[in-house]
């Protein structure tokens, strides 16, 4: 039997998103013509709940996410992966020292959303995110180069607050609710979508995803965990090494 290409997915950030990606991932699969065991993709995962808060660290209130992250790759990597998507937004702000460290090639999630974007000719798109990735500016640089009106956030207003509360909040955040995704965040999100006149709303944190089914939404939902997981059927299909990454 040939064996494809092994693909590696960092998730743990949080852990139900990581799950979540894996469902989208099989369902993409099947959507896509795959069926009975034998003809799906192999792929490890791994779950690296232990890493630092990655918008705390980006915020200078916590400890870097890097060597937890750098040793969480190597294990994929000796695992066999040969290429990985990982399951958070906001570690991609460190992207460039993790892949200095393990060059295992990443499937961008901020430049593959600025692809889905191009390609479906949306005018105007909003971002909701962690304030972490605000400050990283990734999402704001990949679609910079598009004909595109981009609208996020400011860090620190009311909107932006409503969006950390959701996600973080140990009584209703998303991140502490487990499976189930709260009645109170779930109004927060809603409170925010609505104040967006826009063609689409791209999801910014992995979290987010959860809530999607119990929002009413006036526009498209871009989901980059949706996009990455067609880039790796892409991929496994291609059975090759995509590019590696200019950095």
């Amino acid at each position: 039997m040939k064996s494809k290409a092994l693909l590696g997915i960092l998730g743990g950030m949080g852990t139900a998103a990581g799950i979540q990606f894996q469902k989208v991932f099989f369902e993409i699969c099947h959507a896509n013509g795959i069926k009975g065991d034998q003809n799906y993709p192999e792929w490890v995962y791994f779950n690296a709940s232990l890493a630092p808060d990655r918008t705390d660290a980006i915020l200078n209130i916590g400890p870097s996410p890097i060597d937890y992250l750098v040793q969480s790759l190597k294990r994929l990597q000796a695992a066999g992966a040969d290429h990985v998507v990982v399951i958070c937004n906001t570690a991609h702000s460190f992207r460039e020292p993790i892949f200095n460290e393990v060059p295992l090639t990443w499937i961008d999630l901020q430049k593959e959303t600025a692809t889905a974007i191009k390609r479906a000719g949306y005018s105007r798109v909003a971002l909701i995110s962690t304030e972490g990735i605000l400050k990283s500016g990734l999402f704001r640089k990949a679609i910079a180069p598009l004909e595109t009106q981009y609208i996020e956030a400011t860090p620190g207003s009311q909107t932006q607050n409503k969006l950390t509360k959701s996600i973080y909040d140990s009584a209703i955040g998303i991140k502490n609710t487990g499976s189930t995704v709260s009645a109170d965040a779930v109004g927060l999100l809603q409170e925010v979508v609505d104040e967006f006149d826009v063609d689409a709303i791209i999801a910014g944190c992995t979290e987010l995803s959860l809530a999607r089914p119990l929002l009413k939404l006036n526009a498209v939902w871009i989901d980059p965990l949706e996009i990455a997981a067609q880039a790796c059927l892409d991929y496994w299909r291609r059975n090759a090494n995509v590019e590696k990454p200019q950095i």
